[in-house]
């Protein structure tokens, strides 16, 4: 594949991903697993979590 076709095909799968955003969340988060994993992850990072624990308690 030649220089435009790699940007052709990233173009592409850009604006498939942005229309689909809420069906890729939706599978991301259906399963246990990766819901648990990115959850651990999102809690690791302080101002997510200090913001996340503070909006949840008002």
């Amino acid at each position: 594949m030649n220089g435009w076709g790699k940007w052709i095909a990233l173009f592409i799968f850009l604006i498939s991903a942005y229309k689909y955003r809420y069906k890729l969340v939706n599978v991301l988060l259906g399963s246990y697993f990766l819901r648990r994993s990115i959850v651990k992850i999102a809690m690791s990072i302080p101002k997510l979590r200090s913001t996340f624990i503070s909006s949840a308690f008002k």
